[in-house]
């Protein structure tokens, strides 16, 4: 599927790669165990800069979403769903929400990758998120790393 892509950067470019295998890793502090999203230099709540990629359980609860009518990327179809994610872990994520059009409030969630590539031929995976018990053919962390 066509979608913009990402910019990575310095602090991300480990998010992406992990993506690309289909995990869902984030930073998790070495010092205080703090898990934290989006990734940075150091540890917002004890600010130390030592962290390690921590595979996440894939698992979420639906906090908010959008229902997006308006064609902002000609890339991606309308109507899409944008979903606030809370992850066991601890941090909030942002993603499409797929595979219902019956969003609820807390709802259990699943991680799920979607194969993508970029305007400029750039391929990368989407970390996406689905009711937990969905089925759809993409993979997700817990399905590959169980």
């Amino acid at each position: 599927m066509r979608r913009p892509a990402p910019r990575r950067g310095l602090y991300d470019d480990p998010y992406w790669q992990y993506a690309a295998a289909g995990e869902l890793r984030l930073q998790r502090c070495s010092a205080c165990g703090h898990v934290r999203y989006p990734p940075g230099p150091a540890c917002p709540e004890c600010l130390a800069p030592e962290h390690t990629w921590d595979l996440m359980s894939g698992a979420g609860r639906l906090l908010a979403w959008t229902v997006f009518h308006r064609p902002y990327f000609p890339e991606i179809p309308v109507p899409y769903v944008v979903a606030a994610v809370r992850v066991p872990e601890g941090p909030i994520l942002i993603g499409n929400l797929l595979g219902t059009d019956q969003p609820v409030h807390d709802m259990p969630l699943r991680a799920v990758f979607e194969d993508a590539t970029g305007a400029d031929g750039t391929a990368f995976r989407l970390c996406q998120w689905v009711p937990a018990d969905a089925r759809v053919p993409v993979s997700s962390p817990t399905e590959e790393h169980a």
